[in-house]
């Protein structure tokens, strides 16, 4: 697959320039069949050029740029640089911040990358944080998307999750 892409990249380049909105397009579909097959060095280069692409097209301030900064992070995050991760989550969450729109697939995004905040903090033991970016995700999908059930479901799994290790770790006394 990653050969078709690259050939169909090579045709965009041609055609429509190294800049063109379709050519992010088609290096996006690349970097996620470079994640998938764990080639992380090559995806991360492929989301980096992605995001200066869309960056130069919409600016640095468009929530779609929030969507690649999580990507990117994500990336981050799996080739074992976590505080580069969380660096861009936050820089992802600021931007979301600032772009707020109700539209649901924004807040989707937004709740999913609540979720990888709290990921994120709960692998290095930051289990309050990673229970506040969880309760966040958790009143999006409730009382803004009305509750999708197995979305709320994973939430709430987690946050529960998340406590035990507390309470755990606390001793059961505590």
């Amino acid at each position: 697959a990653i050969l078709h892409l690259e050939e169909a990249l090579k045709i965009k380049a041609t055609f429509l320039g190294p800049d063109h909105p379709d050519f992010a397009s088609i290096l996006m579909f690349i970097a996620l069949a470079q994640l998938a097959l764990e080639r992380l060095d090559d995806c991360l280069t492929s989301l980096l050029g992605v995001r200066r692409i869309r960056e130069g097209a919409i600016g640095h301030t468009h929530h779609e740029i929030g969507l690649i900064l999580n990507n990117i992070a994500c990336v981050q995050y799996e080739v074992g640089d976590s505080k580069t991760a969380e660096a861009l989550f936050q820089e992802a969450l600021d931007l979301q911040r600032e772009a707020f729109t109700t539209d649901p697939s924004f807040l989707k995004s937004v709740s999913t990358l609540l979720r990888n905040i709290a990921f994120l903090h709960a692998k290095n033991g930051l289990f309050p944080k990673a229970l506040i970016e969880l309760e966040g995700a958790l009143q999006i999908q409730q009382e803004i998307l009305c509750g999708e059930s197995d979305e709320s479901e994973a939430i709430t799994a987690n946050i529960a999750h998340i406590m035990a290790i507390q309470k755990l770790q606390h001793g059961a006394g505590n």
